[in-house]
């Protein structure tokens, strides 16, 4: 049985970020940016930065053997992440995101082989782990979750769930039932006004806080909210950010969020964790570039 402090269960991805832009390109012409980087991304911003801060993360997942898949596990394993619960085939399994990144915003390209089956994963894994908190990245849709989370339930395992870019509204019943199951709810602004389709962010706080008791919405510049037992809590993002680039701040600020939670800290404490490690992400390419350690927050909370 193997011991953590959070099962993160999750597929990579490669970004390759272009930056400096001139202009947006156009079909037909050629445009040359001012820097390129490539990083690891998707699930692996929120690992790396949990593991920055001292948090004993077990990430449940697959790499192939092409030059993505290969490149991020160097990155993981300079980062001296435990790697135990990740499966490795023998095949392709390319995930890559080109973003055309500006300060405040970015495009992306995707590109990916055919996805493991995360919920299958997670499942196979379960016996084999002890954990006090499960995340996901993004918000699941699938029957088979559900006795997992009902489990959690009775556990007091605590369970999170980010939203990312997903065609499913709150409508679904599924989705009600996935949601119901869950501790906190963590979509940025746009995520919550599409899956409820509310035209402002307290209505759709409103909402959700119908099937999830603790709700968290990111929203950049105006920083995050919280809603738990009744209470509206509003933290704002870093004053002094000279913005670089957004890509996976989100991610960064859910690992500063749990990272204060798993360390029994209240909302307040969490939300400022979560904003000063999403923020500081900004300060370079990718989103665990940046990411700060467990000094540097204090620091900065000093």
């Amino acid at each position: 049985m193997r011991q953590f402090d959070i099962v993160i269960p999750g597929n990579y991805f490669c970004d390759i970020i272009f930056s400096g832009l001139p202009k947006f390109p156009e079909l037909g012409t050629e445009i040359y940016t001012e820097a390129v980087t490539v990083v690891p991304g998707g699930v692996v911003n929120t690992i790396v930065a949990l593991h920055r801060l001292n948090v004993n993360v077990g990430w449940i997942g697959t790499l192939g053997n092409d030059f993505f898949s290969r490149f991020v596990r160097d990155q993981v394993e300079q980062e001296q992440i435990d790697t135990s619960l990740l499966i490795q085939r023998d095949s392709s399994l390319k995930r890559v995101t080109v973003a055309l990144s500006e300060p405040r915003d970015r495009a992306f390209i995707s590109y990916v082989d055919p996805a493991p089956d995360t919920v299958g994963m997670l499942l196979e894994a379960w016996s084999e782990v002890n954990c006090g908190h499960l995340h996901f990245t993004r918000l699941m849709h699938d029957e088979r979750l559900l006795p997992l989370l009902r489990d959690c339930r009775q556990r007091g395992i605590f369970v999170s769930m980010d939203c990312q870019h997903r065609t499913e509204t709150i409508d679904l019943p599924l989705v009600q039932a996935t949601l119901s199951l869950v501790d906190a709810f963590m979509p940025n602004a746009s995520e919550a006004l599409r899956i409820t389709g509310a035209t402002d962010v307290d209505a759709a706080a409103r909402t959700l806080r119908r099937f999830v008791p603790m709700v968290v919405i990111k929203d950049g510049a105006g920083g995050a909210q919280a809603w738990h037992d009744g209470t509206h809590y509003h933290d704002p993002a870093l004053p002094d950010m000279q913005v670089v680039d957004t890509t996976g701040a989100g991610d960064v600020f859910n690992a500063g969020f749990l990272a204060a939670h798993i360390a029994g800290s209240d909302l307040p404490a969490c939300l400022r964790w979560g904003n000063i490690c999403g923020g500081l992400s900004t300060q370079g390419y990718g989103g665990c570039t940046s990411a700060p350690t467990l000094a540097e927050l204090k620091a900065r909370l000093a």
